[in-house]
């Protein structure tokens, strides 16, 4: 088992710590065994990832999250945690290290999956890069929020709302995702 699997193990639960700790310093004989990996239904996983996925109208985002990322874990590990873009990077890469291995189309799926229904952004501060495809807006119309943020921090919704090309709808929609 590499130090990547032990990590792993170790964040996932206090007994599984003690049961590797144990492991690694009284050297059990090699019937020790680590607890069964969850039986998780694809059927379910793809029913929640799509019932999360109220800013994604491309089914095979979720279709995608669900093969790639509920491969070793429940949808519920992360559909309750929406997190900043960069955050999710980190996750992302953590589970590289635990031997996810989407391809290129995957990636592209999964990453467009989080950021419209995940990712919470700062108006007066992301990235342009984070606030586009979490707004759904053009590349001209994120310019203009970002022209007028550093003219004039942006208050509320109200206030985003009057840039020409951004959907109140799509805010009404992202407001607990949105930070000012």
């Amino acid at each position: 088992m590499t130090s990547s699997h032990i990590t792993a193990r170790l964040l996932k639960s206090g007994r599984v710590f003690l049961s590797l700790g144990l492991f690694a310093f009284v050297s059990y004989p090699a019937t020790a065994q680590l607890p069964a990996t969850p039986v998780i239904d694809p059927v379910t996983e793809l029913a929640a990832l799509k019932a999360a996925s109220t800013m994604d109208n491309d089914p095979a985002d979720a279709e995608t999250v669900q093969q790639v990322c509920t491969a070793c874990h429940s949808s519920s590990q992360f559909l309750a945690t929406p997190r900043s873009s960069s955050r999710w990077e980190q996750v992302f890469g953590q589970m590289a290290q635990l031997g996810a291995r989407p391809n290129d189309d995957q990636i592209d799926r999964i990453v467009r999956y989080f950021q419209r229904n995940l990712v919470v952004v700062n108006v007066n501060t992301s990235p342009d890069e984070e606030l586009g495809p979490t707004l759904q807006t053009s590349p001209e119309a994120t310019a203009a929020i970002t022209l007028r943020r550093v003219q004039r921090k942006f208050s509320g919704l109200a206030d985003l709302a009057a840039i020409p090309g951004v959907d109140r709808a799509v805010l009404e929609r992202l407001k607990d995702r949105l930070q000012f």
